[in-house]
């Protein structure tokens, strides 16, 4: 049997960009994905690179999650200028990185009041309050009705889609095998006490029935992974369903030139199109999109761009987002068998999280001092919630 330094279970952007980094640093590495590489969340999301509202969204304010997640953001932000010029040269794709900023628009005086802990927290992303003329000056397709914006300067974008095909082009040209199949199982390379097991790699089995053997699993399948067997530490990572739309942006009165958010919905620009999105659902595997949860997204965004109630329907889907009971990602090494790391959970975040999350993953493979402290998001925070 074959031994790989590394198998990395799941293609998204998270996978792929892992997949990379180690076949950079010298590494043999196979990506186990069942769908098309780039594909799942990373194909379905929006694209967004918002680290302030993301860590805003979390818990109590001054909580330790919110800090140390706030911290990742923003490292992983810092680090996207150039992770797209890399991904762009070793995959001849441009993804789209766009730093026009983000409108959070408020409808009215009590959605403004709830945009103030931005304001607080954010000095170092440049916010500024808006209002309401001055937001529609920046986006005269706004709702003559609102009440007031935020505008975050640094708040930015790339193309999602993009993303996902260059990750996987990125890696495929460093050397990384792509097998075409779901991780079923995983068990230690020999057995023994957990001691032992320590040091003997590790054996994935696919759904084919195939087994690989390899020194090291990165446990990178999105909202599939809590489905592996085998692991030390049962994964509580469940699928969270986001519809979407998107529309033709055919006539100047349509465009959207930044990303524009309310509270119950934002619109993304994207060439000819714009994103309207996304629904945040807790229904299991069930797919979608369905009429109800694009008719609630495609009300929103008639609120605050009228025009949009008018233009053309270009695509709807849905994909699953991998939430956690906490909303934080799961990173790192399992205590228990050094051999299998995690990068799974990423909720909303897996494009902003790719670049450090690789980085830093990448880094406990090959011994090199870490790019970032990943002790919050340890899977033994879940220890005691263990059936």
């Amino acid at each position: 049997m074959r031994t790989r330094d590394a198998i990395v279970a799941g293609g998204g952007i998270i996978g792929c960009s892992i997949a990379w980094q180690l076949a950079e640093r010298g590494l043999t590495v196979t990506i186990i994905e069942p769908g098309a590489p780039g594909g799942g969340a990373t194909w379905a999301s929006a694209g967004m690179l918002s680290p302030l509202a993301e860590a805003e969204a979390l818990e109590a304010p001054g909580s330790s999650g919110r800090r140390a997640f706030g911290a990742l953001a923003s490292a992983s932000f810092e680090r996207w200028p150039a992770y797209a010029e890399a991904v762009k040269e070793a995959s001849g794709l441009d993804v789209g990185y766009r730093t026009d900023g983000k409108l959070h628009v408020a409808l009215d005086e009590d959605a403004l009041h709830d945009l103030d802990p931005l304001v607080s927290a954010g000095a170092a992303f440049g916010v500024e309050r808006l209002t309401g003329s001055a937001a529609r000056a920046l986006e005269p397709s706004l709702s003559e009705h609102i009440a007031g914006a935020l505008f975050v300067a640094r708040d930015h974008r790339v193309d999602n889609r993009r993303c996902g095909e260059a990750a996987w082009r990125a890696a495929e040209g460093a050397g990384v095998d792509i097998v075409r199949d779901r991780v079923v199982d995983i068990s230690a390379g020999r057995s023994g006490t957990p001691a032992a097991r320590s040091s003997g790699g590790v054996r994935v089995r696919s759904s084919d029935g195939s087994v690989l053997a390899a020194g090291s699993v990165v446990i990178a399948a999105g909202a599939w992974s809590g489905g592996i067997g085998g692991l030390p530490t049962s994964l509580p990572v469940r699928p969270v369903r986001g519809q979407m739309f998107s529309l033709a942006a055919d006539a100047a009165s349509d465009r959207v030139a930044r990303i524009v958010e309310t509270a119950d919905c934002y619109l993304v620009p994207r060439e000819e199109r714009l994103l309207v999105g996304a629904t945040v659902e807790e229904v299991g595997w069930r797919q979608g999109p369905t009429p109800a949860g694009l008719a609630m997204l495609a009300a929103a965004a008639a609120r605050v761009v009228p025009a949009t109630a008018e233009a053309a329907i270009v695509e709807s889907w849905a994909g699953f987002r991998p939430g956690t009971p906490d909303d934080l990602p799961i990173l790192g090494r399992d205590p228990d068998m050094p051999d299998v790391l995690y990068a799974t959970g990423h909720f909303r975040n897996g494009i902003l999280l790719a670049p450090i999350t690789a980085a830093a993953i990448a880094d406990l493979l090959t011994g090199r001092a870490a790019v970032a402290d990943l002790a919050p998001f340890g899977v033994a925070r879940f220890r005691s919630t263990d059936a």
